[in-house]
């Protein structure tokens, strides 16, 4: 597994993100998800790539297998707030995965100072 993380600490506003998004994407662009899902709750729901995802462990499992089949290099593009609990990262990805390159939205609920649900769409 070789992934590089251009963040551009310039223009990337980590500052913006609530402390628990931003420990999770720190953890989630150098695919380190054992670290990472310990900033979900337990009871996480993940929609990514049309799957739905139920729980630290199930969510553990299927990053891990996409760490181990890729090579990935993650940029991390720009944030918005859309609701008051809700935190969107824009974030582009290139490697050896089929396509090659594409832009996601991953979309971040929180509650009780956890991420309660994340969503990875295109």
């Amino acid at each position: 597994m070789t992934t590089h993380t251009s963040t551009d600490d310039n223009t990337f506003a980590w500052d913006e993100l609530p402390e628990i998004v931003a420990l999770y994407l720190r953890a989630h662009v150098t695919q380190d998800y054992a670290t990472a899902v310990t900033h979900l709750s337990e009871g996480v729901t993940v929609l990514d790539d049309g799957h739905v995802l139920h729980g630290r462990e199930e969510t553990l499992e299927v990053f891990d297998k996409s760490a181990n089949d890729y090579e990935v290099e993650i940029t991390l593009r720009s944030i918005s707030r859309p609701a008051d609990d809700v935190w969107e990262v824009d974030t582009h990805l290139s490697g050896n995965f089929p396509g090659g390159e594409v832009d996601l939205r991953m979309l971040f609920t929180l509650a009780d100072d956890a991420i309660r649900k994340l969503e990875i769409t295109v």
